[in-house]
């Protein structure tokens, strides 16, 4: 594709000739003499001298650059474009596969596709350009909406929802029992998860992640949220829109999480604790109580990110704090031997 045509999909002010072939899309300092690379902070303005780029991606022109430019209002914006450009096309094979198990009460579209091994249960529903991928297990009474995709080994259970436009990636379970025990006559006896899950439009699971059904009702991720890999979501969570979870996140039992708020990775809560909209937990952060709408907060309890960072500062200077304590501890004895001689 050259580059000119790549500037007019992206809507791109050309500096340059615009005739180099592009074949894809890289690091300034990978990229070969057939692909674009991009530049996101002005800090990397002096090493494109030193790239053989056909061409850059900015969000203003930079002076003395020998490359031809594609000048855009947004570097982020335009290079989800741009890698849609170059993507890897991988075409599944249409229609239900010879070795999957569909039961003859499921209501599967005729443009969904089944892949190998999967079994879809009775009373399910799958709508349209869905693809259902290797060795899935789709529960009795599941719906799953249009242009979903589930790759392989996916395990969704029994009575959940799953919205349009979802990704569930690799071996991720969405409805399994959640871990909810009551200690009775000297065992711990598992409670009933009579409910379900809930995914909206547009919600993204990565691989190996489990969401837990609910005890009544349901467990709800809301539209738009992202959650990375290895994360574990218990049973009644509650979530609101375009929330993200990086790896490694763990949310307890009926915790309540607003719209956009941001788990980084290894962060979680306490079970029934209330997070507000836009909060941010940092890496490791545990909240054990309620967060408030916009608050960043870090440690474990989560706590407002500058008295954690003023505690940490803190800790930081123990030992010198220690020797000093420890002097001052020797002074006061040597005054206290000096005032008993006097006496």
């Amino acid at each position: 594709m050259l580059l000119s045509e790549i500037a007019t999909k992206l809507q791109a002010q050309l500096i340059g000739d615009g005739q180099q072939d592009i074949t894809g899309v890289n690091t300034i300092a990978d990229a070969g003499g057939s692909e674009l690379c991009f530049l996101t902070s002005a800090k990397y303005v002096k090493t494109l001298s030193q790239s053989t780029a056909a061409g850059v991606l900015v969000d203003k022109p930079v002076d003395d650059c020998d490359m031809d430019q594609l000048v855009v209002a947004s570097v982020d914006a335009a290079l989800i474009s741009l890698l849609k450009l170059f993507e890897p096309i991988l075409t599944a094979a249409e229609g239900v596969h010879p070795t999957a198990v569909v039961e003859p009460t499921a209501s599967v579209d005729s443009s969904v596709t089944v892949g190998p091994g999967a079994y879809i249960a009775h009373g399910v529903c799958v709508g349209p350009d869905t693809i259902i991928g290797p060795n899935c297990s789709i529960g009795e009474n599941t719906t799953i909406g249009s242009s979903c995709r589930l790759d392989s080994h996916v395990v969704v259970y029994h009575n959940c929802q799953i919205g349009n436009f979802c990704v569930i990636q690799a071996n991720s379970t969405i409805g399994a029992t959640g871990f909810g025990y009551s200690f009775v006559d000297g065992a711990h006896r598992l409670i009933p998860h009579n409910g379900g899950v809930i995914l909206e439009d547009g919600v993204e699971i990565g691989s190996n992640s489990c969401i837990d059904r609910a005890k009544f009702g349901n467990t709800l991720i809301g539209a738009g949220t992202k959650v990375d890999n290895l994360v574990q979501i218990a049973h009644n969570v509650q979530t609101g829109k375009c929330c993200l979870m990086a790896g490694h996140v763990g949310i307890s039992g009926s915790t309540k999480v607003g719209n956009g708020v941001v788990f980084a990775g290894a962060s979680g809560s306490s079970d029934h604790v209330e997070i507000g909209d836009g909060a941010v937990l940092g890496a490791q952060a545990v909240a054990t109580g309620k967060i408030e709408p916009g608050q960043t907060v870090l440690g474990l309890p989560a706590r407002d990110v500058r008295r954690e960072l003023k505690s940490k500062s803190v800790y930081r200077n123990l030992p010198e704090l220690a020797k000093e304590v420890k002097q001052l501890g020797k002074r006061i004895e040597k005054l206290e031997a000096t005032k008993n001689n006097k006496n």
